[in-house]
This record gives C-alpha cells, sequence and structure tokens, in this order.
C-alpha cells in the first residue's frame, strides 16, 4: 500500500520531504540541548578536576578510627601531621580553642578556594559562604566586648578569612563596648542590620537579637542569591533550602526543649526555607512539644528522619540527637546532587557537604578527647 493510498492528498515526494524536515527539526532540538548543556558545564571542568583532587584527601575511614583510637589531644595532632590539616594546627597546639579555630581556618580556606576558582554565578554563592565567617567573627567581637575582653585576645578568636579586611577586624577589636562595635561596623553591610536591633540589647541585656539578625540576614541573602530559575545553580537552591529548613528545625527543636514560649521562638526563625514555608514555621512554632513538631511534620522529608529519633531523645533528652540525624541528611543531599549534575555544579555541593562533615567530626573527636570520653562514646557520636 503507498502513501498515496493511506494519506490520498499527500504524494509521496512530499511525504520523504516532511520525514526528512521533521528528522532535521529533531536533530536541532538536540543540538541546542547538548551546546546549552556545554555551556552550563564546561565553565566547570577546571573546578571539578580540582575537587576531584581535594576530594582524594578527604580522610578515610582508617584514619578517622586512628583518630578515635588516640590516647590524647596531642597524639591527635600528630596523627594529622600528613593530612591537609597539617599546615593550619600547629605541632604545639595543647588547647582545644586552637585547634578548632585551626580547623575553621582550613574551611574557610576551603570556601575561599572554590569560590575564586568557580564560574561567576557560583562563585557568587560561594562568597555568602564565606561570609559566614565574617559573621562568626562579629558575633565573637560582640561577645568578647560583652565579656570586657581586651583587644588582643579578641582578635585571637577570629577568623580573618571573610570578606572583612583584617585591619578592619582588628579596629573593631579595639572598641570597648557592644555599642561600639556596631558603630564601627557603620556603612559596611552589617553596620544598619545591627543597628536595628540595637535597642532590643540594651532593653534585653542579650546578644540575642543582635547575633539572630546576622544569622537571619546572611540566610536570606544566601536565598535570594539561589533564586535563579533554569540554570545549572538550581541545585544550589534545592541545597541552601535545605539547609535553611534544617537551621530553622534546630532552632525550633531546642527552643521545644527549653519550653520557649511560641512568639519568641518565631522571633529566632530565619522566615524562609524551602520545604518549610513561613506558614509551616508558625505552625512548628506554635507546636505544644517535640511530639507536636514531629506530628506536624508528617508527610515532609524530615518527618521520618527525625520520628525514629524519638526513642533515644526520650532517654537522653538532648535536642542532639535530632541534630545530629538532620545533620547527616544534609550530607546526603549534597551527595545525591552532586550526582544529579556530575559535570556541572554538582561536585561542589557534594564537596561542601563532605567537608563540613569530616571537620563537624574532627571536631567531636577532638572535644571527646578534652572530656575523657573512651574510643567507644567518640565513635558513636560521630556515626548514625
Amino acid at each position: 500500500m503507498g502513501v498515496e493510498e493511506v494519506i490520498p492528498w499527500m504524494s509521496y515526494d512530499m511525504f520523504v520531504t516532511l520525514l526528512i524536515l521533521t528528522g532535521v527539526v529533531i536533530l536541532l532540538a538536540v543540538i541546542v540541548y547538548l551546546i546549552k548543556y556545554l555551556i552550563d558545564v564546561t565553565p566547570y571542568a577546571y573546578v571539578n578536576a580540582r575537587i576531584r583532587g581535594m576530594e582524594a584527601k578527604l580522610l578515610d575511614d582508617h584514619k578517622l578510627n586512628e583518630l578515635i583510637e588516640a590516647g590524647s589531644l596531642v597524639e591527635v595532632i600528630g596523627l594529622l601531621e600528613d593530612t591537609v590539616y597539617s599546615q593550619f594546627i600547629p605541632t604545639n597546639s595543647k588547647d582545644i580553642f586552637s585547634v578548632e579555630r585551626s580547623l575553621e581556618m582550613h574551611l574557610a580556606h576551603i570556601y575561599k578556594t572554590l569560590a575564586d576558582i568557580s564560574p561567576e554565578r557560583c562563585r557568587k554563592v560561594l562568597e555568602l559562604f564565606e561570609k559566614r565567617y565574617d559573621v562568626r567573627n562579629i558575633k565573637t567581637i560582640l561577645r568578647a566586648k560583652y565579656a570586657r575582653l581586651d583587644s588582643e585576645s579578641t582578635f585571637k578568636m577570629l577568623i580573618p578569612l571573610g570578606r572583612i579586611p583584617e585591619s578592619k577586624l582588628r579596629e573593631l577589636c579595639e572598641a570597648r563596648t557592644v555599642e561600639e562595635v556596631v558603630s564601627g561596623l557603620e556603612g559596611t553591610e552589617y553596620g544598619r542590620i545591627l543597628s536595628e536591633q540595637l535597642s532590643l540589647y540594651e532593653e534585653y541585656g542579650n546578644l540575642i537579637p543582635l547575633e539572630l539578625a546576622l544569622d537571619k540576614y546572611i540566610y536570606q541573602s544566601l536565598w535570594r542569591a539561589v533564586g535563579i530559575e533554569g540554570t545549572n545553580e538550581d541545585l544550589f537552591k534545592e541545597f541552601v533550602g535545605r539547609m535553611i529548613d534544617i537551621e530553622n528545625l534546630k532552632v525550633i527543636l531546642r527552643c521545644k526543649r527549653e519550653g520557649v514560649p511560641s512568639d519568641t521562638i518565631s522571633n529566632y526563625l530565619l522566615g524562609v526555607g524551602y520545604e518549610l514555608p513561613p506558614w509551616k514555621l508558625k505552625e512548628l512554632a506554635e507546636a505544644d512539644s517535640i511530639e507536636g513538631v514531629i506530628s506536624s511534620l508528617e508527610g515532609t522529608e524530615y518527618g521520618n528522619i527525625i520520628s525514629e529519633c524519638l526513642e533515644e531523645y526520650e532517654r537522653c533528652r538532648s535536642a542532639y540527637v535530632f541534630e545530629k540525624v538532620l545533620d547527616n541528611y544534609l550530607v546526603e543531599v549534597g551527595k545525591k546532587l552532586s550526582l544529579r549534575q556530575p559535570f556541572g555544579v554538582g561536585p561542589v555541593i557534594g564537596f561542601i557537604t563532605s567537608k563540613e562533615m569530616e571537620v563537624r567530626k574532627l571536631r567531636a573527636i577532638i572535644n571527646g578527647k578534652m572530656e575523657g570520653l573512651s574510643p567507644r562514646d567518640i565513635r558513636e557520636l560521630i556515626t548514625n
């Protein structure tokens, strides 16, 4: 049966022409898709090659086990001499504060390196991650002045690797009061934010309003920065959104554990999120108990994760059990996102989460050694 018999109004030549045109259109669509894909992923080729090199230097289970079994903090530092941490941790470090500061210095250096080598859109997000060290430094200075520490003692506690120049940090350390620190930040992006909360600090006599204002600013800035549709960086939107959800949940669970009133909890929350929009956060803040929070989370990604820890929480009455599984969940999110875009921004996200978790584990090991915990107890702290 010929084409003319099936479609009486179409000649054979016309049918062949339409078939060829259809094939050309499909081919062009495929080419356009491939070109767009290459445009998206090509800028990440060098970045991801560097990340593969950095991933090879992450601590393996054998090294972590050696650190857990170490007999003292000095031995832990010795075992880190053949790792990437050696250039940040002085071999003569004997106090936990200097070691923890060294770990933070390493993490800040990682964010700076990634920001320096990443494409522009990715760089903007990573630079905001860097700004968390600005916030950390400002908080440290505020706490130091609240405690009336001198300038030199204050500066020794800082991580001078954010976006605020070291000269400015030294200048802020010279301030004598919290009010002088806020005044010293006038003209910076943090000055206005802190000035708006200064009256609450003066009214209540604690730093919580100032510190929360800084946290909200940096996370809301991150959320705005990742609000990009139809680009490779959409993965960052999910990652940052999940991170904000988790921060909000940690605040809610801690506050419920301490019996903080719901209206106060709402003031502590970041007000944005990925799966937990403002109305849901309000509902969670108004829950009667931790059990009520878990019930309200039913149907979300976080419901099962937290409910599985309820028995352990009831045994030890510490919100840390929830925080640990939420942190582990964020690492898993990072790993999944890295596989979704293996040649684009995915490996950046995967490496960030892996490195953050590694530093968190090292911190737990170091604190465990200082507190005299057994290797078994430390291992329980850092495993699921």
